[in-house]
């Protein structure tokens, strides 16, 4: 259990943080409603579980088989983790814009209005994101118990994530559509930045520490 609450705390961070699907959620809520952003939601979250079932296939072998490669990889995930967070601080507050009728008549022919061209874009933003399979290859495997059938436990951090994804891209559409001044100015996005960054910031250091233990 202490190592799944790390994985949500972990994971958590890592949505929160503002990055293309929120974007692209955001913009299409201001644009169409967050109703429709319900179907790229959903697409998000099914293309980061193909992703990260890609990426975590082959870490079974490698706990099986190498211990010590497998607490190297934790290392590098440590400091994945913490360039995570350092890039969260770094991150420049977003502008999402602040008029809806003058971003409908920018962005009206890059979001489709059709639910099915939501959700096909919304697996494609995923499959073009690299973040997501870097952090499945090296931040998983932090949170997986050894002594525990692994499949089980890919299986589901990888269903709890996709659902958190969901959530939070669903959120995010119905806060940008009820709440616009926050998110048309830069506040709320470097609010969010720097809370991410401390989180990334802890748990980096909590599993680099971790991590090497096992050497000793």
């Amino acid at each position: 259990m202490s190592l799944f609450s790390l994985f949500l705390i972990t994971s958590l961070a890592n949505i929160l943080s503002p990055g293309m699907g929120v974007i692209f959620a955001i913009v299409l809520s201001l644009q169409q409603g967050w109703h429709k952003t319900v179907f790229f939601s959903l697409g998000q979250a099914i293309g980061i579980s193909i992703l990260f079932t890609a990426a975590m296939s082959g870490m079974g072998v490698v706990l099986a088989n190498s211990p010590t490669l497998f607490n190297a990889i934790k290392i590098a995930g440590a400091f994945f983790i913490l360039y995570l967070g350092w890039r969260s601080w770094h991150k420049p507050a977003m502008h999402f814009g602040t008029s809806p009728d003058k971003e409908k008549s920018e962005g009206s022919h890059a979001v489709p209005k059709d639910g099915l061209a939501n959700f096909t874009k919304g697996i494609v933003i995923s499959l073009c994101n690299p973040q997501p399979i870097i952090f499945g290859i090296s931040v998983l495997p932090q949170f997986v118990d050894p002594q525990q059938p692994y499949v089980a436990q890919a299986v589901l951090m990888i269903s709890v994530y996709a659902v958190m994804v969901f959530i939070n891209l669903v959120v995010y559409a119905i806060l940008a559509e009820r709440a616009r001044r926050f998110f048309t100015g830069p506040r709320g996005s470097q609010i969010i930045n720097r809370a991410t960054a401390c989180v990334f910031f802890a748990i980096g250091f909590l599993v680099l520490g971790f991590a090497l233990a096992g050497f000793f």
